[in-house]
């Protein structure tokens, strides 16, 4: 496998008062194509703050960012966002669905904020929704949907335009134990069968556990690395009793 993303001494500073505080401190790390990394961390650790500079949402104040390729921090805002749109897929814990859109609607918004129609992208949104099992939700609008089938819309429209990247940040965390299973199946699922790319943050272990790889993040640092490789039962015990001898 190749790498599809390299972060290369990546520091964040944002001032505080009349000082500054280092959410980020020189970390470096690569994902391969197809591989499902899991960044793990408490409260306040900087893991979001790494998602936002992987994802190209943030620029980091030293260090470089490169996905597929690309040195994002070397593009203008206007190229960065049209990188960012091309090559990666965004999954939050609030869905950020638009109200007023169908659910077919919502997963096609890749392609309707390029100015595309619909229509013209119909097979692969049918694709998606039949991926995720919301076939029969399709003119439905979001608050018409349980929260776990909103996720599962904002998985899908994550993966509409085939991004280089999945990122997820703690998307189970506004979900109950088994509707959160059922996402944390279906991102499983995309690696596996598709191929897709992710990296999820999570500061749950038992999300963790469906990754290939752990990444533990303390102090704005990447301090520990658990390699648990492509496993179909996703036990989080094995996990669960490495951190605790990390003392986690």
């Amino acid at each position: 496998m190749s790498p599809i993303l390299e972060a290369r001494d990546l520091v964040k500073r944002y001032p505080v008062g009349e000082g500054v505080v280092d959410a980020l401190r020189g970390v470096s790390l690569t994902v391969d194509s197809g591989e499902f990394v899991a960044i793990m961390g408490a409260s306040g650790s900087g893991k979001s703050t790494m998602l936002h500079l992987l994802g190209g949402l943030d620029l980091p104040t030293e260090g470089e960012v490169v996905i597929d390729g690309i040195a994002i921090s070397t593009l203008d805002e206007e190229q960065r966002t049209l990188t960012r749109r091309a090559k990666t897929g965004f999954v939050f814990q609030y869905f950020n669905l638009i109200p007023l859109l169908s659910v077919a609607e919502n997963v096609a918004l890749p392609f309707l904020i390029a100015g595309d129609a619909l229509d013209r992208h119909r097979s692969r949104v049918d694709e998606l929704l039949g991926l995720v099992r919301l076939s029969e939700k399709a003119e439905h609008r979001p608050d018409q949907l349980s929260a776990g089938e909103q996720q599962r819309v904002a998985l899908a429209r994550a993966l509409a335009a085939a991004p280089a990247i999945l990122l997820a940040d703690e998307p189970t965390g506004n979900l109950d134990y088994t509707t959160g299973a059922e996402i944390l199946d279906l991102l499983w699922d995309s690696a596996d069968r598709l191929g897709q790319t992710i990296v999820l943050v999570t500061h749950d272990a038992r999300a963790a556990a469906y990754a290939d790889r752990v990444l533990v993040v303390r102090d704005g640092e990447i301090r520990d690395e658990i390699r648990l490789g492509r496993r179909r039962d996703h036990d989080a015990k094995p996990l669960i009793r490495r951190l605790a001898e990390l003392g986690l």
